[in-house]
């Protein structure tokens, strides 16, 4: 049996966030021009390099605004998007595919923030089911989980996820932000 600690009893899908990634400001990031409602948009996952304390931002752009030079670096994810009329109710903008890139996305990197994100992340995809957790194993002080995706054929190799040991303010932090991510489309 594997215990999942006081971090799974949290909920994963309101926001209050420490690290702001923010809301759509109905303007294209590269061009300043004006996001029109029902017009095609993409919404990008940017990794800022010059804010520590909010290490990743939500940015919005125009089609023109995306494929021009102002483009910047950085991008995590993207998703294109439609954008909402000021009255539309709001609904969540990434699917479950795009989760599981992301998450693969992130393996690898071992930049604190990018670590901590991903180990939410891979709670969620647990949670969601599109993950599994095969095992877990300690060594020297660091804990890894092995997952495997929803399907997996047998004998396939699971993917090792390092617990970065988050207390408790640190999860609600990455959990917020990764539920903005989740829930912050319009």
């Amino acid at each position: 049996m594997i215990r999942l600690g006081p971090y799974h009893r949290q909920p994963m899908s309101r926001i209050s966030t420490t690290w702001d990634i923010g809301r759509s400001t109905g303007l294209c990031a590269a061009t300043g021009t004006h996001l029109e409602p029902g017009s095609p948009c993409i919404v990008a996952l940017v990794e800022r390099e010059d804010d520590l304390s909010a290490p990743l931002a939500r940015m919005d752009f125009s089609d023109a605004g995306w494929n021009s030079p102002q483009r910047p670096k950085g991008v995590i994810a993207f998703w294109r998007a439609i954008v909402a009329a000021p009255n539309e109710k709001r609904r969540g903008f990434v699917d479950d595919q795009t989760l599981l890139d992301l998450f693969d996305r992130l393996g690898g990197d071992e930049r604190p923030h990018r670590v901590r994100f991903r180990f939410v992340l891979m709670l969620l995809l647990v949670r969601k089911k599109l993950l599994r957790v095969s095992g877990t194993e300690s060594a020297s002080g660091v804990e890894t989980w092995h997952v495997l995706p929803r399907g997996a054929a047998e004998g396939e190799s699971p993917v090792a996820v390092v617990n970065p040991k988050l207390d408790e303010a640190a999860m609600k932090e990455v959990t917020d932000q990764l539920g903005e991510v989740l829930d912050g489309a319009w």
